[in-house]
This record gives C-alpha cells, structure tokens and sequence, in this order.
C-alpha cells in the first residue's frame, strides 16, 4: 500500500507538471498585464521600494501571489518563471491534498484516488493555462477549499486559512457553508462543540479581516510613493461582493442552460476551441465536436453507481469528503448563475471553477460505493475517452511549443520598440502592465485606463520629448510597429 501510495502521488505529480511546465518555462506564452501587475508589486517588495497589500489599484484583493513570488525575485531575479513558480507549488499541493482526502477520509485505494482526482490532475490546456495564472486569485480558491477540509478540526488554524482565502478570493466562503452544512446534516452544528468550533473559525477570520483593512492604510496601493488614497477603488471586498451581485431567479434559471452549452465544455476540453480563445499563444485547438456528452455521461454513471449501491455505502470509510466537494461545487455553480444574473459567458469561467473539484468529488464517491463491475467498466470507459480528448490537445501544445513555438505578439512588440530606441510611452491597460514587467521596467510605459501604478504616469511626464503613444488603430503620422500596433505621436 505504502509503494502504491507514492507511485500514485509521483504519477500525478508528473502529470501536473507536464501540464504547467510550457506556461512555467515559457511564460509569455499565457501572459496578460493582470499578471504583469502581480509581478511589478513582487518585484517592487523585493526591491524594498514598495509594500503592497492588495492588488496595485484597488483594495479588495490580497496580493497573496506577489508576496510568494517576491522572494524568489530577490534570488533568481525577476522573470515570469519565477512569478508562476509559487501555482505550480500550489497545483501540487491541490493534487496531494485530493489524494489524502480520498485515500485517508474515504478509504479508497491509492490508484483509485488517482482516477478521481484526473479531472484536476488533467484539465483541457485552456483551464492549466487558467490554473497557472498569476493574476491573484484563479486557483487559490481550489487551495483554500481543500484546507479548509484539512484543518476542519483545528479552528483556530482554519479560521486563519478562512480569513486570508476570503480576502484573497471571496469563493473561499463556499467551503466554510459546505462544512456547515455538513455539520447542521451530522447534527454537530448546532451543539455546544460545534457551535465553538464555527464561532472561533469566524472570530479567528474577523481579527484577521480588521487586521488587513488596517494594514492597507500603511500600504503602497497604487505602486511606489502611493497611499491607500491613491487608489481607483477604495472598497473592501465584502462591499465589492455586495455591489456586484445580481440576484435575479429569472435570468439566473436562462443562464442554466449555458452551463452545459458554454461553460463546461469549455473549461473541460471537449468543445472545440482555438487555444487563443484562452489567449494562449499556439496554433493548437483543443475538444473535437460532438464529445460535450462525454463529461456529462461520466457523470449520470457515477450518480447511477452511487444510487444503485446506496445500501453498502452504509458501511466503511464516509463519503463525507466526495460531499463536501461536491456541495462546494454546487454552491459555486449557484454563486455564478445567480450572483452574476445568469451571465455564462465565456469571458467569466474564471468566475466558476470549483465545480472541477466536485466532479472529482463524485468520481471519488461513485468508486467508494464499490459499484458492479459492468458499472465499473462503463464509467471507465466514459472516463479514458474524456481523457483522451483532453489529453491529445497537451500533446500537440507541448510538440509545438519545442519544434515550431509561436512567437508572442508582445515580445515582437518590445523587438520593435528596442529597434526604434524607444524608452518612454502610454499605451492601454493591456499593452503597457505588460511592457513594464517583460522588460524588467527597463521600457515605462503608462497605462491610460485604469491606471494601477502611478509612478509610471510621472516617469512617463518627465519624459515627455522622448515619449510615444502605442494605438491599436492607424493614427495621423502613425507607424505600424506590429499587426494591430502603431506608433503615434
């Protein structure tokens, strides 16, 4: 068992590197200015020469990813490798901690538990570009969930865990209902012991919430030289949670049906999708036509299995670990049709990511319930063909990325400007964060709207003879410096 055990957690180690090690080794082939943005405020920490709290510009989402990746800046030095580093340790931790809760809370053989766990071990390529985005808070939730179940019974360490995963992503909340929830069925809720425990949890997460809304007032919040006055928003995150929630049963229940047709076959590899849709730099497509159904019936078989063998899951290990994350997921999906008033749309998956670990959930718990082997043999099935499909796509990104990789259009970009001599600029939001980090703010440019660091606005003035303005339309005088870029004056 023991021999068993580490073979399962180095196979999936394994293939949660080779997922991430193309966006780890070359990061600019899924690099954004959010992300530039997270590894400014790392690399202005490293550099003593700022203390961020919360993102550069706003006030309601704890920079959890630039305090991780500032010390690897001040020894490797800053690149995008060593700002994606801290989520490749994290993805591994997530991959552990699945097998722990399915071997040790749910009794399952290491190889099983490995099985169940390959929905997260082994997205499409579109969502482990997603899970390995260091904009701040895409997989941290899926962290914060599982510690939350780890540390269930020690409250004052899961209120910590509950207080800094609330302010860095509000989804934490999700988990902490889930163990509630839990509880209130086990009876343990409402008891002396168990109203202790949710009480020190909430006590422990509010110092540590007012302990932060302190802090900020003595951080640098737009960058540099910048108070918390500075910023473009001054509202804390359980204002930002209330101001965009929509509640709306009606459009909620018309966004349902996009569910099935947008959201999941996207962020599980099966609808066909080029991989700049994720805005991925390849040539490679991910999902075939006409698989969506795959997913869907791996899912109506483990629910099949579970219902047909409910009496013998009486006995044993519980499945309370496979129900709380599938109750996360539930309450996510619930969180993202109501909360944004049924907008599934393709722009906003990452408002709705759990639901990965549910699925993985209930995988786990239809293999507990020790189904027949015919049932065993169709989920099998179902499972290696949504496998294949995601996995082919992994295969032709990572043969591309060594013969043949695409050359970002942002790095052509900073050749350009390099070859005309050109330091100093404005550009939008997208091009100038960007620009700021690749080249280690050798080049400063500064953002028209929003405008997150202010020091670059002042750098950019002083400036002013020597500075250019970047336009994504042909402008009087203008020069094309790359497709869909002009110079301007």
């Amino acid at each position: 068992m023991r021999r068993e055990r580490w073979t399962a957690i180095a196979i999936a180690l394994a293939i949660v590197a080779m997922r991430s090690a193309i966006f780890l080794l070359r990061p600019e082939t899924y690099f954004d200015s959010d992300q530039a943005i997270v590894g400014l405020m790392a690399k202005h920490l490293a550099e003593g020469r700022a203390f961020p709290v919360f993102l550069y510009g706003q006030t309601y989402m704890l920079g959890v990813e630039a305090w991780l990746a500032a010390p690897l800046f001040a020894i490797a030095g800053v690149s995008g490798t060593a700002l994606k580093a801290p989520l490749l340790l994290m993805n591994a931790a997530i991959a552990i901690l699945l097998l722990r809760g399915f071997e040790r809370d749910m009794g399952l053989r290491p190889a099983l538990a490995l099985a169940a766990a390959l929905p997260f071990l082994l997205p499409s390529a579109g969502l482990s570009a997603v899970f390995m985005d260091a904009s701040g808070g895409s997989l941290e939730p899926l962290l914060y969930v599982l510690l939350l179940w780890a540390t269930r019974d020690r409250p004052f360490l899961c209120g910590a865990v509950f207080g800094i995963g609330f302010l860095n992503r509000e989804f934490t909340l999700y988990g902490l209902v889930s163990l509630a929830c839990l509880a209130w069925a086990d009876g343990r809720l409402l008891t002396a012991g168990g109203l202790r425990r949710f009480g020190t949890i909430a006590a422990i997460a509010a110092v540590i919430w007012l302990s932060v809304q302190g802090l900020k007032y003595a951080s640098s919040a737009s960058g540099p030289g910048t108070t918390v006055a500075d910023t473009f928003t001054s509202s804390n995150n359980l204002a930002e949670l209330a101001a965009r929630t929509c509640i709306s049963p009606v459009k909620a229940i018309g966004g349902a049906g996009r569910l099935f047709t947008i959201h999941w076959p996207a962020i599980l590899g099966t609808a066909p999708y080029p991989l700049t849709a994720f805005s991925i730099e390849s040539r490679v497509t991910q999902g075939m036509t006409g698989t969506s159904f795959i997913p869907a019936l791996l899912m109506a078989i483990s629910i099949g299995g579970i219902a047909m063998r409910r009496r013998s899951t009486e006995a044993g290990a519980s499945p309370r670990f496979a129900q709380y994350l599938i109750l996360t997921g539930l309450l996510s999906i619930a969180g993202y049709l109501f909360g944004r008033c049924g907008q599934v749309t393709f722009l906003l998956m990452r408002y709705e990511l759990l639901s990965v670990l549910g699925i993985a959930g209930l995988l786990a718990w239809f293999l507990r319930s020790r189904p027949s082997r015919a049932w065993v043999a169709a989920w099998s099935l179902a499972l290696a063909a949504w496998m294949a499909i995601v996995a082919i796509p992994h295969a032709r990104f990572i043969a591309e990325s060594i013969a043949d990789p695409e050359i970002p259009a942002k790095r052509e970009l900073i050749q350009a400007l390099d070859a005309a001599g050109i330091r100093y600029g404005t550009a939008d939001y997208w091009l100038a964060y960007d620009i700021d980090f690749v080249t280690n703010e050798r080049m400063i440019f500064a953002a028209t709207s929003p405008q997150r660091i202010l020091i670059y606005n002042r750098i950019v003035e002083d400036h002013a003879g020597e500075a250019v303005r970047l336009s994504r339309r042909p402008c009087d005088g203008g020069l094309q410096l790359i497709p869909g870029v002009f110079q301007c004056r």
